[in-house]
């Protein structure tokens, strides 16, 4: 079996604790095999002791370039959360890296929108687009309901100030912040697409990740703005 089919052991090599409810895994391959894989792409983690055989499926938030596999968690779910429970050491089994959540383009402006943890593919994809496409425009809008769900912050404003073509903007809906970088109201379609929105429409490719809903209705707020079907990629968390 190839691919998102083929069930593989890896090792934790590295864990960090990036909120209480948060922790990011660096997996290698028992066996000490590397596997290629594309920024945006998941695995699927197995816990048959849980009764759900096919598994659920866990974006990469590292890029091929940082090595290994590389999934950031949230304890939201039982396989979530045994998944954050997990050590230094400990032995997982999830799959070979498969999926499709990336442009084949290298030139059109990408804008990403994120939710929550759905953030996570997209942390994987800029950090490859950094290195091996700097050239490329990457707007990151990212929407969270309190300030701690803002994983990444630090990092992604330290690539702000690093990277002239890489820019992110943050709403926190749930709470106030006295954070300046923080706009506190609900994240609209009007802030993803700004004032000269129809004027470079066909410069601009849409990714959208976070929850059902989320996803859903910016969708359909894209298209009502006149999106081509064909420039908008979506990927849906689950609760799990």
């Amino acid at each position: 079996m190839i691919n998102g089919e083929q069930k593989n052991s890896y090792v934790v090599r590295k864990k960090v604790i990036q909120s209480p409810l948060v922790s990011t895994l660096s997996l290698t391959s028992v066996d000490g095999k590397s596997h290629l894989y594309h920024s945006g792409q998941f695995i699927t983690v197995y816990f048959p002791e849980l009764g759900v055989p096919e598994g659920k499926a866990y974006s990469m938030s590292g890029a091929p370039h940082e090595g290994g596999l590389i999934i950031t968690v949230k304890a939201m779910g039982e396989f979530s959360r045994r998944l954050c429970a997990m050590n230094v050491g400990d032995i997982v089994t999830a799959s070979l890296p498969y999926g499709y959540f990336y442009s084949e383009s290298d030139e059109t402006t990408l804008v990403m929108i994120a939710a929550d943890i759905g953030v996570t593919p997209f942390r994987s994809i800029i950090m490859d687009s950094l290195v091996n496409n700097p050239q490329r425009k990457i707007i990151l809008f990212y929407s969270s309901r309190i300030y701690e769900g803002l994983v990444f912050k630090k990092e992604f404003d330290q690539l702000k100030k690093e990277h002239a073509n890489f820019e992110v903007f943050y709403f926190v809906t749930r709470e106030k912040t006295d954070d300046p970088d923080i706009t506190n109201v609900r994240m609209d379609v009007r802030n993803v697409l700004g004032t000269d929105a129809h004027n470079n429409i066909e410069a601009r490719e849409f990714m959208i990740c976070g929850s059902i809903s989320f996803v859903g209705d910016i969708w359909k707020k894209l298209r009502a703005e006149g999106v081509p079907e064909e420039a908008i990629y979506t990927e849906a968390f689950f609760s799990h």
